[in-house]
């Protein structure tokens, strides 16, 4: 998966748990907050799983978020060519 589209995918995820949060917090039932529990797991899942260089494999923490970012802090490689 490219990172573009890793860090959509964490993004979507993000907005998922604000709204679900919000909803589990004014309704207050257990699929509400079960819900809740699975967009935040997905979130996590994208964010460690896939937001890695292409190259050498390794996680970019935040530095991956950053949509100007060109290329790998560790090996120097172009992220999305």
């Amino acid at each position: 998966m490219k990172l573009s589209t890793a860090r959509t995918a964490v993004y979507a995820c993000m907005a998922a748990v604000v709204v679900t949060g919000l909803i589990t917090a004014l309704v207050q039932t257990p699929i509400c907050f079960i819900l809740l529990i699975l967009a935040l797991t997905a979130e996590l899942v994208f964010f460690f799983g896939w937001i890695r260089c292409p190259h050498c494999g390794r996680h970019l923490d935040r530095t991956g978020m950053n949509s100007e970012i060109t290329h790998c802090p560790f090996c120097g490689e172009p992220i999305d060519p």
